[in-house]
């Protein structure tokens, strides 16, 4: 069961007669004014003798000063962070740390100034009292700035607003200019420590660099010295091509071996191209032979000689001896030609030849070199790792170098950007900031007149003067309410004692509803009885029990739940639905079915006739009646006028009836806890009921003592 809300149900709780604290208060008056009368001049005697004080405020920006133009190394780096929340309270501990106020303190002479230099005017009675007895320090024991730092403290303030990166430095003194002063020497002493802060770290780092880097050259000295020694040692001198003589050898080799093998391959495809053409008889498109100069006078002579013979075949014959002598100098010619090719590629095949024999010295030669190159590796891996040893320790030295001239350039700059600015100096104020006059008198005067108010009020509430029990003040009847009439408590415990049926509630007045009924002239109750018995009305606890159809057997819940309440007051039970029959069987009814919430609402029938007594218990119960139809009826001013009368109302309803009546009840109770009731009960919640589950077997007594 799930339950938060505890119920007064006690119906002899006494209750606060305010009309008699009234009179009490108005009768003692003076004994109230009094005292306020002399807070108000004491407190304004006091605003006006005090002396007056000024407080004068400077606001800091924490924000990163360093920029590229300041940096010394001028390299790219990244934006430093903006302090967060944590570093703007730690600035606020800085401000307020004693180091900066004794400097402060220094800076603006308070030494000798009676308001914050106890010895000012010499040591007090009681200060050297106190002093001999071992309760306060002696301040003539004490530097000058030691003993004031209570009372400049007492006289400084250092706030930052929420979410922001600024911190307003306040500063109060009984001089507006001392104020402004102090409040900027603050801010500007603190601006000053951090630059000092950030040129001590500098100090700091290039002392401790400046021994890793005198470290550092010794270990590279050595580093080297070891490479040149193995170096020295093994024969791996390095060449022109930063590499080690037998491997740039052997590169060399390489190459001669590479173009060798080309002029051979050049050399013999000439060749076998010459004596190709030589066999196709193709000697003159030979380049070699047609780019010779001796070929090309002979190719000349050819010419000339082929045009004579051309020019004398004209008038003599093939065996003329002229033509024969031309053809035979043609021909000597044509053998010149040829044995010039032949020369020509017997030259191309020596050079084969000696490019082949070249090649091959160069292949013994490279594989003797490799062997010696294979020979090296070990050693030259040796030696590799010596340079990479030596080469880290060179980088590092570079670089921690470079860290020791930043820091010495940062050590030397006066001028070193802190971490805050300040965006707000503090100017002489002209109002003083206590006392506030206004505000004090005002605050004594009222408090004193609370006071006094409360200290009579209490004095009559122990005595018991003021309280007034229900059982002794009468109920207002109906006539004043919307419903008419309610019968007198008195009525009701007559019923509970063993009436059969309830009387009918008392009205007053001319029906104006559907649900109120004349009733005998002789029940009424004249004004002056009504006056006479008019006072506090008893509490009424309503609670509603959900969900219960119409068509539903009783609801043993709700029943059990109203005769538990039934012990402690008068109880009501009421079918919220209309035409329910749920509760037919807990009364009796000589006409079938009684008489219930439906007659009551339509006019059919008065309070009298529709509430009904328990068969077994003192509780009453308004069944629902017999509801012809399925319309819904408001039942607010129905349970109004019942709250007059009962100590504890108890509503069953279905779940459409209960969301209407859940701003009328003060508890309501959803029986299950499947999804459903849970949805049932977050609507009542939400319509401004207190309501709960109630899951399982519920005892009565967890629902009553909730």
């Amino acid at each position: 069961m799930r339950l938060g809300v505890p119920i007064e149900t006690d119906s002899s709780t006494s209750e606060i007669d305010l009309s008699r604290l009234g009179r009490v208060l108005l009768r003692k008056r003076w004994w109230v004014l009094g005292p306020t009368l002399v807070a108000f001049v004491g407190a304004l005697i006091f605003v006006n003798a005090v002396k007056p004080r000024y407080t004068s405020d400077a606001k800091l920006l924490l924000e990163n000063q360093d920029n590229f133009f300041t940096r010394v190394d001028k390299g790219e780096r990244a934006a430093a962070t903006e302090p967060d929340a944590e570093g703007v309270q730690s600035q606020i501990q800085l401000l307020t740390s004693r180091d900066l106020a004794r400097r402060v303190i220094k800076q603006l002479g308070l030494q000798g100034n009676p308001e914050f230099d106890p010895l000012a005017n010499g040591m007090g009675a009681l200060s050297r009292v106190m002093v001999l007895l071992g309760v306060a320090r002696d301040p003539t024991r004490m530097s000058p700035e030691d003993r004031m730092l209570e009372k400049f403290a007492e006289r400084l303030a250092v706030l930052s607003p929420t979410k922001t990166r600024v911190i307003s430095v306040e500063f109060s003194s009984r001089d507006p200019d001392l104020a402004a002063r102090g409040a900027n020497i603050v801010a500007e002493a603190y601006i000053e420590m951090q630059q000092e802060a950030k040129r001590e770290v500098a100090r700091v780092a290039a002392q401790s660099l400046a021994t890793l880097v005198s470290d550092l050259h010794t270990r590279v000295a050595e580093a080297e010295a070891k490479v040149e020694a193995y170096r020295a040692k093994t024969g791996l001198l390095v060449g022109s091509n930063n590499a080690i003589i037998p491997t740039q050898q052997l590169g060399d080799l390489n190459t001669q071996l590479s173009a060798a093998r080309g002029a051979q391959a050049d050399a013999q495809a000439k060749a076998n191209l010459l004596r190709e053409m030589l066999r196709q008889n193709r000697v003159g498109e030979i380049p070699d032979v047609a780019n010779n100069e001796v070929m090309r006078k002979i190719f000349e002579q050819r010419v000339a000689l082929r045009a004579q013979l051309a020019l004398e075949s004209r008038t003599l014959l093939p065996q003329h001896p002229r033509i024969k002598e031309l053809n035979a100098q043609l021909a000597d010619l044509d053998q010149q030609w040829r044995a010039a090719a032949e020369r020509t590629a017997r030259t191309l095949e020596n050079d084969a030849l000696i490019a082949s024999g070249r090649v091959e010295h160069l292949t013994r030669a490279l594989d003797e070199q490799k062997r010696v190159a294979g020979a090296a590796g070990a050693e030259e891996v040796r030696l590799r790792d010596l340079e990479r040893g030596a080469r880290l320790l060179k980088e590092q030295l570079e670089a921690e170098t470079a860290k020791y001239q930043e820091a010495l350039a940062r050590e030397r700059v006066k001028a070193t950007p802190a971490d805050a600015r300040i965006i707000q100096r503090a100017l002489a104020p002209q109002i003083p900031s206590f006392p506030k006059k206004t505000p004090i008198i005002a605050f004594a005067t009222i408090a004193s007149l609370i006071l006094s108010i409360g200290g009579f009020a209490a004095a009559e509430l122990l005595s018991g003067r003021a309280s007034v029990s229900p059982r002794q003040t009468a109920l207002v009847d109906l006539g004043a309410a919307p419903l008419g009439g309610v019968r007198p408590a008195a009525s009701l415990e007559t019923l509970a004692e063993g009436d059969e049926e309830p009387d009918p509630p008392y009205s007053g007045a001319t029906p104006t509803a559907p649900f109120s009924r004349n009733v005998p002239e002789g029940r009424n109750i004249s004004a002056a009885r009504r006056r006479e018995n008019a006072g506090p009305v008893s509490s009424c606890v309503k609670v509603l029990v959900t969900p219960c159809e119409k068509e539903g057997k009783p609801i043993e819940t709700a029943v059990a739940l109203g005769r538990t309440l039934a012990q402690r007051g008068r109880t009501l039970l009421v079918a919220a639905d209309c035409g329910a029959r749920a509760f037919d069987n807990l009364v009796q009814s000589v006409d079938g079915t009684p008489k219930g919430i439906f007659e009551l609402v339509t006019g059919a029938a008065d309070f009298g006739d529709a509430i009904h007594r328990d068969v077994g218990s003192r509780m009453h119960v308004v069944p629902g009646g017999a509801a012809k139809g399925e319309e819904e009826h408001d039942l607010t001013q129905v349970i109004v006028a019942l709250a007059h009368t009962y100590e504890f109302v108890v509503l069953v309803a279905s779940a459409a009836q209960a969301l209407r009546l859940a701003p009328c009840v003060d508890l309501a109770f959803v029986l299950g806890g499947d999804e459903v009731a849970e949805a049932l009960r977050a609507e009542l919640a939400a319509a401004g009921a207190d309501a709960h589950l109630v899951e399982g077997a519920t005892s009565m007594g967890d629902l009553v003592a909730a």
